[in-house]
């Protein structure tokens, strides 16, 4: 049965987020980076990386904020 264009867009989507969360993270293989590649576009990992990072700093920086009221 063929997947729909939303289960491949979904699954495309949850690939990309995990690619940059390996990535971030620095524990990612190269043989599963070689496997995850192929199909992900520099624009999509662009967004998600920028995404990821901007969550980090809000979660720094209301971090700080609470432990400098206390």
């Amino acid at each position: 049965m063929p997947r729909s264009a939303t289960q491949a867009a979904k699954s495309r989507r949850f690939s990309t987020i995990r690619t940059v969360a390996w990535a971030l993270l620095g524990i990612r293989g190269h043989r599963p980076h070689e496997h995850d590649a192929e199909p992900l576009s520099p624009l999509q990992i662009l967004i998600t990386a920028l995404v990821f990072m901007l969550v980090f700093v809000l979660v720094l920086v209301s971090v700080a904020i609470y432990i400098s009221r206390q």
